[in-house]
């Protein structure tokens, strides 16, 4: 996958894909684990009510439902469900 710390985009690829195929908005669940001074984040998302689960380890929030909303596009892209619904390639 992509470093997902170098680009922000999977979480507005998802909702617009969501949108245009009239699905409901993605639901991100971020769980926080390790100790304050070094949290770890992980994430999934629910898109259509399948659960895509976010890489683990992520130093943030943002990062980790980022990562979780790629999974999510590479896994619907895989099962043929994107068709051609978003305005730009995810990759």
């Amino acid at each position: 996958m992509s470093g997902v710390s170098n680009c922000y985009v999977f979480k507005s690829r998802l909702q617009e894909y969501a949108q245009k195929v009239g699905l409901p908005t993605p639901l991100y669940d971020t769980i926080k684990e390790g100790p304050p001074h070094v949290p770890s984040f992980k994430s999934t998302v629910i898109v259509n009510d399948v659960r895509y689960d976010s890489l683990p380890g992520f130093s943030n929030r943002k990062a980790a439902e980022q990562s979780a909303a790629e999974v999510a596009l590479v896994e619907l892209a895989k099962s043929g469900n994107m068709k051609e619904c978003i305005s730009q390639p995810v990759f």
